[in-house]
């Protein structure tokens, strides 16, 4: 380890927090199941005038998309759901719509861990719900009557709706084998995934923060939202929907417990929550379809997806993980192994994994992903690559 190397790469955060590219930051990096290096700089909260520290809780967006998948492998592990299986044989109310390609019924739930199912990446009417502070269950329904645009595994389309509905099929399924004493599937599923955080070793995660910890979390900038009572990351009613694609808020240390839980040096532990079987597979290579065309449900895509951007002619993706492969990555940089996997949120954080190296790294920030400081001069890239250059 190159430690001189290493405190460059520490040095590029903190001069983006000097600059006032970010807010702020916290950044965590660990080998061989230990951490090696760690740092917060800035403000996670302008408003309250409240210091970035080991206890914010961030706002981790869409990288709660592996932890539901993990949920979801968990219940493969005890037999209660298939990774092949049929959404609709476990939600039926999905084949019971309008179908005219009769697409529906060959969506499995592979395709929607891996974002190939076809579904979009927010329902028709995301912003009429959030609008007027419309509950979690009724953004789940919507998503049952969401269009299916393509013949699933076609294309790569980035879909919240397929993880919505993979925590339904998750409750549903606990409900149903008296798992659980909830009586939403919701509530089932967030108890359970929760549950399964803490066997993992992640000791402070929330999908709901409750006043006390309202006071802990970070306030993200740059939304595009700013002063909507429906603000991404930020307002009362968005910190209490939970939603399972995108809702949870955890420190940097808890983000780096579940990543780890992925590399070698924890599989042993690992394989006491989640087998072997489910581990691999999350973070194996799966599909590697061209992106969708542009003009594939062009009003319902993530809010991070950039237009103008030309459409990838390959996304590797696990279950849960997206998978580096041979290409450079805007987080994953240039030389981390093509094995790689990690995820990004729309608030403005990362975490990545080498199981080539047994390296996890976790930055967490909170100037939103819209800003685009992760992809302005390679920054999030640059950064991997730094980090990569200082273990030779």
């Amino acid at each position: 380890m190159d430690e001189g190397r290493l405190r460059e790469a520490f040095g590029m955060v903190a001069d983006w927090v000097e600059e006032g590219v970010l807010p702020g930051a916290a950044l965590v990096v660990a080998r061989g199941g230990k951490v090696i290096a760690e740092g917060y700089w800035g403000i996670a909260d302008a408003r309250a005038g409240r210091l970035a520290g080991p206890d914010t809780l961030w706002s981790i967006a869409s990288i709660t998309k592996p932890v539901t998948a993990a949920a979801f492998m968990a219940c493969v592990d005890s037999g209660l759901l298939s990774v092949d299986g049929a959404v609709a044989d476990s939600l039926p109310e999905l084949s019971s719509q309008d179908d005219p390609n009769h697409w529906r019924g060959d969506v499995t739930f592979r395709h929607l861990l891996t974002h190939t199912s076809g579904l979009a990446g927010f329902s028709r009417n995301n912003l009429e719900l959030r609008k007027r502070h419309a509950p979690i269950d009724e953004f789940i329904t919507s998503f049952l009557n969401e269009d299916v645009h393509f013949p699933p595994g076609r294309w790569h389309l980035y879909s919240s709706v397929g993880y919505g509905l993979v925590a339904l099929a998750v409750g549903r399924a606990l409900i149903a084998t008296t798992s659980s004493s909830a009586t939403r599937p919701l509530q089932a599923y967030e108890s359970f995934t929760l549950e399964l955080l803490s066997a993992l070793g992640v000791e402070d995660a929330t999908f709901r923060p409750n006043d006390a910890e309202q006071e802990r979390c970070d306030w993200v900038e740059s939304t595009g939202q700013e002063g909507l009572d429906w603000e991404i990351g930020n307002s009362r009613y968005y910190r209490s929907l939970g939603m399972p694609w995108g809702g949870l808020f955890t420190r940097a240390r808890d983000v780096l417990a579940f990543i780890q839980a992925f590399l070698p040096s924890r599989r042993a532990a690992t394989s006491r929550v989640l087998s072997e079987a489910a581990v691999g597979e999350m973070v194996r290579h799966q599909v590697a379809p061209p992106e969708a065309p542009v003009s594939i449900a062009t009003t319902q895509r993530d809010i991070t997806w950039d237009p103008t951007s030309k459409p990838r002619a390959s996304v590797p993706w696990g279950l849960g993980w997206e998978v580096k492969g041979t290409d450079s990555g805007d987080y994953f940089g240039d030389l981390a192994h093509a094995t790689t996997f990690g995820h990004f949120g729309a608030s403005g954080t990362i975490a990545w994994a080498d199981p080539e190296e047994d390296l996890a790294v976790v930055l967490l920030t909170n100037r939103a992903w819209v800003s685009k400081w992760p992809v302005q001069d390679r920054r999030a890239a640059r950064l991997a690559n730094a980090i990569m250059e200082s273990l030779r």
